[in-house]
């Protein structure tokens, strides 16, 4: 059941972040000398060394951990501020300017991390919603369903108020209160419904299409002049780095950013300094312009959305009253034969629960604790019948051959050898005479004693049996359990891939084909090197393969991170334009048109 408790793929964002902020520690903080710092005896304040050793943990936080460590923050500055006589920020030591430093690093980091990750989400919502209206421009009847669809709601729109509601009012409906929507207004009373229909879904696309490349856009901004702690292509050092990076953010959201990065007081004593950003602005990015970011995605997505269940699905509702019913009448006229149907069914499912898993484990336990169980031959009844038929022999070969003692003994190993020679003989001349030897002869004596020969053998050949079948035992009950596991590891493996996603049919194979698809006509007609892609194009290259990874999902453990490697070529700004092609070749030959594994 471990399935139940995967965990979805990283997106882009989060996979560049941790390298982000491993790479951060290696990064040079040109604030204070190392022998200033040496000779620091003091520690940084709690709430800065709070704040980096959460900031540093092995789990990067969460948007609202961050702003929970953003706010403390403030609040530090602020009493801080307060017992310095009211200036804005103060640094008591030059422990805390190394301190800060990284703190802001890291957390201006990670705010850009949670604005890649909710334009990525907003690019993926309009995608989603112009990958729908494509699929109703494409059908041949899409457009006049749409039309029928919305036709209710289309007219109770148009309806004059309550007030000035009248008869009339229902039967003369102008045509453009129909199709409000209709960017030809003009022309509304001319064109068919069909074709306004129509104008209206294509604008609706033009929209998503145009919110969706401004998203874009700045996706690749912020995936080409994100984060660069690395020493080979850091410039200066983490200080200026961390200013860039939050004007980049504030060019990003369209916030002015602050005119100076950083300002030192010369009137003070302890050295204050004043650092851009600070955690009042970053909060205020987080609180404040990336929601309002968002609710300009949101707004263009309310107008332009693909309608309600409801709306789509009235027509088909219509006829779910007659339908229930039927069916409710037909349960009742035929209540008995259901109540059986019901009952046979529990019991089959109980019988093969039972009979046909839980029972057969069982005795798999049992057979381990106890060796099985055979036929129950007992090895002293197949030894009473061996020592009774030798004693039937000598008493024959004493009797008939007038045998001595040492012949009696060579008889004896003889019948223990199973060699019945001796009384065949007899058997064969008593034959000659059958009735006179019947009632004065041996001929009834060597019957009898072949009768015994025969039960001897039947119990030689039932032990053996015994034997061969208490060996076998284990391997008899995994024979008899394995259809039924075979059965529920099919059921299993079905529900599973029901859970994850990959039973969804034509719908997930469609975004698969489409997805890659995308993926590669973007890459036919960028231009042939990385650096020069404009910012939307490679931001709308980041939204296909992150569409990618929503839909690896539903894949395995090892299938999904097969294609999460294929996913992260694309995604590499060092592969050219060729290679990614080839990626994507290797997509379509390993994966097919329908995202299945071939082996």
């Amino acid at each position: 059941m471990s399935y139940l408790f995967s965990s979805p793929p990283p997106t882009f964002a989060e996979e560049q972040l941790g390298s982000h902020l491993s790479s951060i520690s290696t990064a040079p903080v040109n604030i204070a000398t190392s022998a200033s710092l040496s000779a620091q005896k003091d520690r940084p304040s709690p709430a800065l060394e709070s704040a980096l050793s959460e900031l540093s943990s092995a789990k990067p936080p969460t948007r609202q951990e961050v702003k929970r460590i953003l706010q403390s923050l403030v609040k530090a500055h602020e009493e801080l501020s307060a017992s310095a006589g009211g200036s804005s920020y103060v640094v008591q030591s030059e422990m805390d300017k190394v301190v800060e430093a990284e703190v802001m690093a890291r957390a201006v980091t990670i705010v850009w991390k949670e604005i890649l990750n909710d334009l990525l989400s907003a690019a993926l919502d309009l995608g989603r919603e112009k990958a729908w209206w494509d699929s109703l421009l494409n059908s041949r009847q899409g457009v006049a369903v749409y039309l029928i669809q919305t036709l209710p709601h289309r007219f109770i729109s148009a309806l004059p108020p309550r007030s000035s509601l009248t008869l009339h009012s229902f039967t003369q409906v102008p045509t453009t209160a129909l199709f409000p929507r209709s960017p030809s207004s003009a022309l509304s009373a001319l064109a068919s419904p069909y074709t306004l229909t129509r104008r209206e879904v294509l604008a609706s696309r033009r929209e998503l299409v145009r919110a969706r490349d401004a998203a874009a856009s700045r996706i690749g901004v912020l995936a080409s002049e994100g984060p660069k702690w690395n020493a080979d292509s850091l410039n200066g050092d983490i200080v200026s780095e961390t200013n860039r990076l939050y004007a980049l953010l504030s060019a990003v959201l369209e916030v002015p950013p602050p005119a100076s990065p950083s300002r030192r007081s010369k009137s003070s004593s302890l050295g204050q300094v004043s650092f851009s950003p600070s955690p009042a602005a970053l909060l205020t990015l987080l609180d404040t312009h990336l929601p309002r970011s968002r609710e300009q995605v949101d707004k263009v997505l309310e107008l332009h959305h693909r309608p309600s269940a409801l709306t789509r699905l009235w027509f088909p509702l219509l006829f779910l009253p007659p339908a229930a019913f039927y069916l409710t009448s037909t349960v009742v006229r035929n209540k008995e034969w259901m109540k059986e149907q019901v009952r046979n069914a529990k019991e089959t499912v109980r019988g093969f629960f039972i009979s046909w898993v839980w029972e057969p484990i069982e005795d798999i336990g049992k057979t381990l604790r106890g060796g099985g169980e055979g036929l129950g031959v007992a090895p002293t009844t197949v030894k009473s019948d061996q020592e009774s038929l030798e004693r039937m022999v000598m008493d024959l070969g004493r009797d008939y051959y007038h045998m001595s003692p040492s012949e009696l003994n060579a008889l004896g190993d003889k019948i223990k050898a199973g060699d019945m020679e001796d009384v065949l003989r007899v058997y064969e001349k008593e034959l000659q005479s059958p009735v006179k030897n019947a009632l004065l002869g041996s001929l009834i004596r060597t019957l009898l004693i072949q009768v015994q020969k025969t039960k001897t053998d039947l119990s030689l050949s039932l032990l053996s049996l015994d034997h061969l079948l208490r060996s076998q035992q284990l391997t008899f009950a995994f024979v008899g359990v394995a259809p039924s596991v075979l059965i529920l590891y099919g059921l299993g493996g079905w529900l599973r891939s029901a859970w994850r996603g990959e039973k969804r049919g034509k719908g997930r194979k469609r975004t698969y084909f489409n997805g890659v698809r995308d993926i590669e006509r973007l890459l036919l007609t960028v231009p042939k090197k990385e650096e020069q892609m404009s910012n939307k194009d490679r931001g709308l290259l980041i939204v296909g393969v992150s569409s990618m990874r929503s839909w690896a999902a539903g894949l395995s453990g090892g299938s999904r991170e097969g294609f999460m490697d294929d996913l992260r070529l694309i995604e590499d700004p060092e592969l050219s334009r060729g290679d990614k092609l080839r990626v994507v070749e290797r997509i379509w030959r390993c994966w097919g048109i329908d995202g299945k594994r071939k082996v």
